[in-house]
């Protein structure tokens, strides 16, 4: 009989090397897993909510306490498109980056935005679906009304003498969140600018208003009423005296509650004796002379007709985001207070030039120019309120201004001038506008960290040296335990 033998299966013990070659891959592959998981929620989270750290003194890539509050009680719907891809917007600079990353933080506070980019360079076709727009700008609506921003209303821009214009600030917090409650106010202050007397026209302050929710229209008051639905009239600088019918309209349209007339005048005025008279009932008179200064400190761009001036009465600064920054009122005519208190009227002055300031008359030659001396010194008001109280506490003003050409584009647009600041607060204060909001222009001066040299030089040496070397001797440390495992 044949003896079978069966031979035994050998089996070999896993060695320790084999454990920990195998536990070490195994937790490779779950740190791996873990860190893309981590990863996607990262990104998810940091697109949806936000999360991010913003490391610069001023906070330019957050939005503010003001805008969130308001983002809270947010209530309807608002769409926010950009024209063109986000790619591309960013690429057009620092200041565009700011811009994108505060855009996206709108979607994040309040689930009642949606940001959308369109690009309308891979899709023309779609630019006919949009009335007055440029690649590039931003369109923000709602059910009610839309609105239209360009790069002069994310940013305040300079005209250098040899690159052009370049941005100096963002604006970006303040023109997104204004538009927002332009789209969404269930009402608007209307105001007519006047025309008909060879008035200029502000194209600047007009397109400033109706972002900021103001209604803007044209008024000819010499064919036309006053609508009773106007709350601000605007008169800038007449050339042509207006005739009684239209003064007794303007007096008619003082006479209601809650009225107001903005008046601008300037050095190109010829005398107008009934405007003038009509002024100087409501305590105001515009003088036939030019504001000329006299400190060199004092003067802008090496114009002594071009300087800064003085907030003399914080009345109409209350939504001013930074009342620090300067105005400037250039070629401005002196305004004078024929009284302070004339039975229900009352003045104030609300600005004034400097102590170093003169006034040239307006029949001064110019043989006389050449030689000219300062006889008097300032300061001379530049602005006035004048204020008619009713019965009920209730009041109209008129509000006399030295300078139409403060109201200029390019010191509305300027970040070196509180112009727009001031004007839009005047406007603000006079209407008794609530849910106003005003936040200061951001500026991006390649300090975002705000280290000092010590500091720059510790962090790049612990980045370059420290690190790289401690990277080095983990790998290291392992490499030498794998191979004596």
């Amino acid at each position: 009989m044949m003896k079978k033998f069966w031979k035994k299966k050998e089996h070999h013990p896993t060695t320790r090397r084999q454990k920990y070659l195998m536990l070490s891959g195994a937790t490779t592959f779950l740190i791996v897993v873990a860190l893309v998981l981590l990863n996607v929620l990262t990104a998810y989270l940091t697109e949806h909510y936000p999360i991010s750290v913003d490391l610069t003194p001023e906070k330019v890539f957050q939005l503010t306490d003001q805008s969130k509050e308001y983002l809270s009680e947010l209530s309807e719907p608002v769409s926010i498109q950009v024209l063109t891809s986000e790619s591309n917007f960013v690429g057009s600079g620092e200041y565009y980056v700011q811009a994108n990353e505060v855009l996206k933080q709108y979607a994040q506070y309040s689930d009642q935005i949606t940001l959308e980019y369109i690009d309308l360079l891979e899709n023309p076709s779609l630019l006919s679906n949009y009335e007055d727009v440029q690649i590039g700008d931003i369109i923000v609506s709602s059910a009610r009304r839309s609105q239209t921003l360009t790069a002069y209303d994310l940013f305040n821009v300079e005209s250098g003498s040899y690159y052009g214009s370049y941005i100096t600030s963002s604006k970006a917090e303040q023109a997104m969140t204004s538009a927002i409650m332009n789209v969404t106010s269930e009402t608007q202050v209307k105001t007519a600018i006047f025309t008909g007397h060879g008035e200029q026209y502000p194209d600047g302050f007009a397109e400033l208003l109706t972002s900021n929710n103001f209604e803007v229209t044209s008024l000819n008051p010499t064919v036309d009423e006053i609508p009773e639905d106007v709350d601000v009239l605007i008169w800038m600088a007449p050339t042509n005296d207006p005739d009684q019918e239209v003064l007794d309209r303007v007096d008619a349209f003082l006479s209601q509650e809650g009225k107001t007339l903005l008046y601008f005048a300037d050095t190109t005025q010829p005398e107008l004796p009934r405007l003038d008279a009509f002024l100087q009932k409501w305590g105001i008179s515009v003088e036939l002379s030019s504001i000329v200064e006299t400190d060199n400190n004092k003067i802008i761009n090496m114009n002594p007709y071009f300087s800064t001036i003085q907030i003399s009465d914080l009345t109409l600064t209350d939504t001013m985001s930074d009342t620090s920054i300067p105005l400037t009122m250039p070629f401005a005519r002196p305004l004078e207070q024929v009284f302070e208190t004339n039975m229900d009227i009352s003045t104030t002055v609300l600005l004034k030039s400097s102590d170093t300031s003169s006034v040239i008359p307006y029949d001064t030659d110019s043989a006389d120019l050449e030689n000219w001396q300062p006889e008097e010194y300032g300061p001379f008001p530049l602005a006035i309120l004048s204020t008619k109280t009713f019965d009920d506490g209730e009041t109209s003003q008129i509000v006399a201004y030295g300078s139409s050409v403060s109201l200029s584009d390019s010191l509305l647009q300027s970040g070196s001038f509180a112009n727009a600041d001031y004007y839009l607060s005047v406007m603000n204060t006079l209407t008794h506008r609530e849910n106003v909001i005003s936040i200061q222009s951001k500026t991006l001066g390649g300090q975002e960290l705000g280290l000092n040299t010590a500091q720059v030089f510790t962090i790049g040496l612990i980045f370059m040296i420290v690190v790289p070397i401690m990277t080095l001797g983990c790998g290291m440390y392992l490499w030498i335990k794998r191979r004596n495992a």
